[in-house]
């Protein structure tokens, strides 16, 4: 595996570079050692251990911890611009950018506006990033890994395969990504101006297409007109659409996108949301908001602390359910819970027949075997078991009981939306609940077991002395 550390090391190192063309456009040269230091260091071990170590195939559960341990490290240095940067506490630093790199965009920061733009790029790079996903950046210059690519894309909480190998899916992903980033600075950029500056739009589209939410403003876009707002929901709800069927309509086949079940139940659900939210918050929050929560963007229009506990709830429920499988969205995804709603149907239905009666469990023409009915289940059962242990914490910490759900849904779904519990100010142990829950959210939860599992049996136990 550390053949493999290293090369997610120059991977690192690469992307640290990113923000040194942005530091010397706004003559903030004062913040290059920050970036260039640790990307140098990180090249320097990336090659070493490259050098040092052959690659072999490796199972699927040590990619797994492969997957995580390159998260963890994408985290914990992307945390040094902010602590040398931004004067930010450690703990603090390694809850933005973890924040980031899983596209979560909750904030220890309180005044955006106040920091640098090198740091608020970085920021928004760190979510563009991670919301195609750390791995499937390396795996796209990666050559030779064979069946421990497939390994690592799959426990990345990914499975489509869009080309016919991982590295040319990985590189169409990208390119995809590219695409859809650029017209969404474009479209940012004219419907806003003047209000909107290029930064603005290119920070806003990058982390709107990875459906992670940090803004550059203190009121995220609550001071931007409707054209702003309509065009950002295209942006989150493009983000949170399967790259599968972005590669299906760029190839002509455009029927497919409203064909798609995730697509129509998406929209079918934040309709849904806005009709019983409109009365109580008015058209625009509603819609925008429901968009935001369903997709996992996290942008916001409104001060949420503000609104109500049907309308919290209501909010918390998209949050949980979440965007399209194979998208930058996190959570339950909504491919799951048709299956989960599908396989209620199809217990009851079977029951009312013949034991030998065959009785498939059909979605969109597609039959789903009783593992996998299983599987989505036991998945969803472990999300939820994590989600009320994160409530609980936050509200053994003296936060009220829907507050606290509202915010760990926020962090294991990789939303971004808060209610005022997420500061600088919340304990200690707080911090350390949604931190862990932003990593088990973005990596669906089984590499993160598979994570700890593997450290736990490399503890040595002491030896029992004998009789």
């Amino acid at each position: 595996m550390l053949h493999f550390i290293g090369f997610i090391l120059i991977a690192l190192g690469a992307v640290m570079l990113a923000p040194v063309p942005v530091a010397f456009l706004t003559n903030e040269t004062h913040l290059l050692p920050y970036f260039i230091a640790p990307a140098v260091i990180v090249f320097v071990l990336g090659f070493f251990l490259r050098r040092r170590f052959q690659p072999i195939d490796i199972t699927l559960g040590k990619a797994m911890v492969l997957v995580a341990l390159g998260w963890i490290i994408f985290s914990a240095f992307g945390s040094i611009p902010y602590i040398f940067g931004n004067n930010m506490l450690v703990e603090d630093a390694y809850f933005e950018s973890m924040s980031g790199f899983t596209a979560t965009g909750l904030t220890m920061i309180s005044n955006v506006e106040a920091v640098s733009p090198t740091i608020l790029f970085w920021r928004s790079l760190t979510e563009w990033v991670g919301g195609m996903g750390v791995i499937v950046l390396f795996l796209a210059a990666l050559i030779g890994a064979g069946k421990a690519a497939r390994k690592m894309y799959v426990a990345e909480a990914r499975a489509d395969r869009i080309e016919p190998s991982i590295r040319e899916t990985a590189r169409s992903l990208w390119k995809i990504y590219l695409l859809l980033t650029l017209l969404g600075i474009v479209g940012l950029y004219f419907t806003g101006a003047p209000n909107m500056s290029l930064f603005e739009a290119v920070n806003h589209s990058m982390t709107g297409i990875a459906t992670g939410g940090f803004s550059v403003r203190n009121a995220s876009f609550a001071e931007y007109g409707s054209p702003v707002l309509a065009v950002t929901i295209l942006i989150m709800m493009a983000g949170a659409v399967s790259f599968a069927i972005h590669r299906r309509v760029m190839s002509g086949h455009w029927r497919e996108l409203f064909q798609n079940i995730e697509v129509r139940l998406m929209l079918a659900l934040i309709a849904l949301a806005t009709l019983l939210l409109v009365w109580s918050v008015g058209l625009q929050d509603a819609l925008f908001q429901s968009s935001s929560a369903l997709t996992g963007t996290g942008f916001s229009t409104a001060t949420l602390s503000m609104w109500g506990d049907p309308q919290k709830g209501l909010l918390t429920i998209l949050m949980v359910v979440g965007g399209g499988y194979g998208s930058t969205s996190s959570a339950i995804k909504l491919i799951r819970t048709v299956i989960i709603v599908k396989a209620v149907h199809w217990m009851i239905k079977r029951s009312f027949l013949p034991e030998r009666a065959v009785v498939p469990m059909k979605i969109s023409g597609r039959i789903y075997s009783e593992q996998e009915m299983m599987e989505t289940a036991i998945y969803a059962f472990l999300y939820i078991i994590v989600l009320i242990s994160g409530a609980i914490v936050l509200m053994a910490v003296g936060n009220p009981a829907i507050n606290s759900v509202f915010e760990s849904a926020s962090a294991q779904g990789n939303v971004g939306l808060s209610v005022g519990i997420t500061s600088a100010a919340m304990p200690l142990a707080g911090k350390i609940s949604m931190t862990v829950q932003m990593l088990v959210g973005r990596l669906e939860i089984i590499p993160v077991i598979a994570f700890v599992s593997y450290l736990i049996a490399k503890v040595p136990r002491p030896r029992r002395k004998p009789f």
